[in-house]
């Protein structure tokens, strides 16, 4: 992280233009999130890209795990603000007085931060191959470390040949100490006997003591950014994160639907997708709202797969509108509502959705 930004968003604590202990400070937040993203990215392209919603999953635990380093982070330099005599400090006696905790989480854990994320995206989207290939090469074998000075405690399991979804994986795998460089390698070789735990074998380490092919999370809850964060951080973190992931879909959506078009068998016409409608699905309230935000992503597929229930007139007749057009879909087992509006000069435009049954009232089901 540059000392610009650090700076920035020192100066940020400092005038107290947020509350560091229900709030997320944004210039840290982001600076952690795009560099983990980053990582994330890195770590797939070298590996076979894993499904959408899967990715979906890792981003989603990278921008949690950004909220809570930063919600610690935050409080820790917030805490040196007073003097003895809970007088203000100078800012730039603050800032020296905090400067080994920003370098230590800004740059030096960071970098082990990012390099861990990398190899744990890789493994994990090679998880999601190893699953699908397990009637081909039904067993994984253990490769040794690529680092140049690779840790005692691994050694014991190089050479390890065992089927994908033996016990022993989700006691011991690569990647569950920080910077560890082992790999699996999926393979049809003989299988080898379990190895015993040797005396310096050790636990996984908090934060990677879960598959992130199984988990799709890089860093696990008991990380002690989470396990022992500070009062106030869930409700920070989520609100933080949700707002992140509003902004990041709503950006991807305009870039890559604005001015499209979808279709459904039931309608004669080309359906029209343009800012206003990206902006009115993302902006309605849902009690799935984080799905319902995806879902835009993949509107095409999830059209085509919907329900046509019929149509009624559009009293508001807002903007010549003449139709509103009904589709059922279901997020997570409930039900909701794609809302297509069609106008007086035959043009349709999705519109939005709606997870409450009330706009089914009027329709026209013949």
């Amino acid at each position: 992280m540059s000392d610009e930004v650090i700076e920035r968003a020192l100066h940020n604590i400092y005038r107290r233009n947020f509350n560091p202990k229900t709030d997320i400070e944004p210039g840290f937040f982001h600076a952690f999130v795009s560099t983990l993203n980053a990582a994330a990215d890195k770590g797939i392209r070298q590996a076979q890209k894993p499904e959408d919603d899967f990715l979906n999953a890792l981003r989603h635990n990278t921008a949690v795990f950004a909220a809570f380093k930063t919600h610690r982070l935050q409080n820790d330099v917030a805490r040196q603000l007073t003097d003895s005599n809970g007088n203000l400090k100078p800012f730039e006696r603050w800032k020296n007085d905090v400067q080994d905790i920003t370098s230590h989480q800004c740059k030096a854990w960071m970098r082990t931060e990012y390099d861990t994320a990398v190899l744990r995206a890789r493994q994990a989207a090679n998880w999601q191959q190893f699953q699908r290939e397990k009637d081909v090469l039904p067993n994984l074998e253990w490769m040794p470390s690529t680092s140049p000075n690779p840790g005692a405690d691994h050694m014991p399991f190089w050479g390890t040949i065992l089927p994908v979804d033996h016990p022993f994986w989700e006691q011991h795998r690569p990647g569950d100490r920080w910077n560890c460089k082992c790999d699996l390698r999926a393979t049809d070789k003989p299988t080898t006997t379990v190895p015993a735990d040797p005396a310096n074998a050790h636990d996984p380490q908090p934060g990677l003591d879960s598959n992130p092919g199984r988990t799709a999370q890089l860093f696990a809850p008991s990380h002690p950014y989470i396990a022992n964060a500070y009062p106030g951080a869930r409700e920070a973190v989520e609100k933080a994160v949700r707002k992140e992931e509003f902004q990041e879909i709503k950006k991807e959506a305009r870039k890559t639907l604005q001015g499209t078009t979808i279709s459904h068998p039931k309608l004669k016409g080309k359906i029209k997708i343009s800012r206003r409608s990206i902006d009115e699905w993302t902006n309605q309230p849902h009690i799935h709202y984080q799905e319902k935000n995806l879902m835009i992503l993949s509107i095409g597929k999830v059209l085509q797969n919907a329900k046509y229930l019929g149509k009624k007139t559009d009293v508001s007749q807002k903007a010549g509108t003449k139709f509103v057009h009904i589709f059922e879909i279901e997020i997570k087992a409930d039900k909701s509502w794609i809302i297509v509006k069609e106008y007086q000069d035959g043009s349709i435009m999705l519109y939005s959705v709606s997870d409450s049954p009330n706009i089914l009232i009027g329709l026209n089901k013949k």
